[in-house]
């Protein structure tokens, strides 16, 4: 379902280790930087090389990261608790005031794997305690055609083909950074906000609320009862 290519190792799901480690932060918290306070304890799933674990530390949150890339693991700061492991196959003894679901991994293409996402959030999160979830902007799976898309700290984006069916898109984006290359096919599942509201209230979250311009930013409150596992 997913592949990718390039200098370096890259990680099951196609993701360059060397690419995301050169990848800066871009801000990508901002629009739920209030619900991430100082102290807080914060599973991190689907953590990469750190790029926004570092964040989550600067702000003094107490990151416990999870990858299924012992190379992506690799590359984290000190400070953080590291984990390897698929997230739905995460099973920690404890639970955490956040949990942190970011770089669009909520629209993966199997929606077995999306509630076993949900489910990993729930049985990891206090009662009361908040899911950050990102999504893609269903506007921007519906029209992104091929062609040069942008600039990604130093790396050119451009995206090389894209195949649709229905909510589904079959992507090959490519990354350029000076004379290296690194190319990531992936299908994605567009996803409403109402799909993802039923999803987590499934698991028991009560409230949810969205954030950012284009609502990419859920935040979800675990209810009293804990989500099934």
């Amino acid at each position: 379902m997913a592949s990718g290519s390039g200098p370096g190792a890259q990680a099951p799901d196609g993701c360059s280790v060397e690419l995301y480690r050169q990848s800066p932060y871009l801000d990508d918290l901002a629009p739920v930087r209030e619900f991430l306070p100082a102290g807080a304890s914060i599973l991190e799933l689907g953590c990469g090389t750190g790029r926004l674990t570092r964040v989550l530390l600067d702000w003094r949150l107490r990151p416990t990261a999870v990858d299924e890339s012992a190379a992506m693991l690799a590359e984290l700061p000190g400070g953080a608790e590291r984990v390897l492991s698929a997230i739905e196959a995460l099973a920690l003894d404890r639970r955490f005031d956040r949990v942190l679901l970011a770089s669009r991994l909520i629209n993966h293409a199997d929606a077995a794997v999306r509630a076993a996402f949900a489910a990993c959030a729930a049985r990891h999160l206090q009662p009361g305690g908040k899911l950050l979830l990102q999504r893609h902007d269903p506007v921007w799976l519906a029209t992104a055609q091929p062609g040069l898309l942008g600039q990604l700290g130093p790396a050119s984006l451009r995206l090389e083909s894209v195949a649709r069916n229905g909510p589904r898109a079959a992507m090959h984006l490519r990354y350029d950074i000076g004379a290296d290359s690194w190319h990531h096919r992936f299908e994605t599942e567009s996803l409403s906000e109402s799909q993802i509201e039923a999803l987590l209230r499934s698991f028991g979250f009560s409230t949810i609320d969205w954030h950012a311009p284009a609502r990419t930013w859920a935040v979800a409150t675990l209810g009293p009862q804990r989500g099934p596992s």
